[in-house]
């Protein structure tokens, strides 16, 4: 039994070893070395974190965004997910930052003291998606609707312009008889209007019967007057005294 571990002690020197050669360089030398890009790591993703935090308060919420996403790519801690949760918040992106709320709780060792208030916020986040969906589908129903309009408005309009050509295209024969028998008619209903109106014209004064006969009435008296005037021993028009 004793020898089965020894073997298997020897067998990770060995392995040890071999990969000291095959890299060149001792173990300690890598891990200080790993140590020493860990700590680089974690210097640069304080910068971002801290050029995050200036610009979030100077209301510069992308920029934010983009530090706090570059600190957690160097150091992935839990913290940068919730600041990453607020960034989307205050851009309107809420379907984006429930997400990095959740991801926050999750990967977080212990409950943070914030659990709370970040739950309100999921909660609060999933509302104003939901709203957000809702609005959309409305307005692509909205373009659905328009679109269908306008398309029965084009087709209407297409429709009456085939009509237009149609009559255009009409041959002028068709059209000749129709305006010749017009006329026709037409002609025929002038004379008739004529005779109307001449009829219904009053006659000159000189060619009514009545106005001869009078005149001939007027000179026969007037003649009688002018005989009886110059006539010799003219007669008396009276009667005389009674038993003269």
């Amino acid at each position: 039994m004793r020898s089965s571990i020894r073997s298997r002690r020897s067998d990770r020197k060995a392995l040890g070893l071999a990969l000291t050669l095959a890299l060149g360089t001792p173990f300690p030398a890598v891990a200080a070395e790993s140590e020493a890009t860990s700590a680089a790591a974690e210097d640069q993703a304080r910068e971002r974190f801290s050029e995050g935090n200036l610009a979030y308060d100077l209301g510069e919420f992308d920029r934010a965004l983009k530090s706090f996403s570059e600190a957690y790519r160097l150091k992935p801690l839990p913290a940068f997910l919730f600041n990453i949760a607020q960034c989307h918040r205050q851009l309107n992106n809420p379907s984006r930052s429930a997400f990095f709320y959740r991801r926050y709780l999750a990967l977080s060792s212990d409950e943070p003291a914030n659990a709370d208030v970040v739950r309100d916020l999921i909660a609060e986040m999933d509302g104003r998606a939901r709203a957000q969906e809702e609005q959309r589908r409305e307005r692509e129903r909205f373009a659905r609707d328009r679109e269908l309009q306008r398309a029965r408005e084009q087709a209407a309009l297409a429709e009456a312009r085939a009509s237009q050509a149609k009559l255009a295209a009409t041959p002028a024969t068709d059209a000749a008889p129709q305006r010749n028998g017009a006329s026709e008619a037409l002609a025929m209903q002038v004379p008739e209007a004529s005779v109307k109106t001449e009829a219904a014209a009053p006659k000159p004064w000189s060619r009514r019967w009545y106005v001869w006969a009078g005149a001939g009435a007027v000179a026969l008296v007037a003649g009688g007057a002018v005989w009886l005037a110059t006539a010799p021993n003219p007669r008396d028009t009276t009667l005389g005294t009674v038993g003269r």
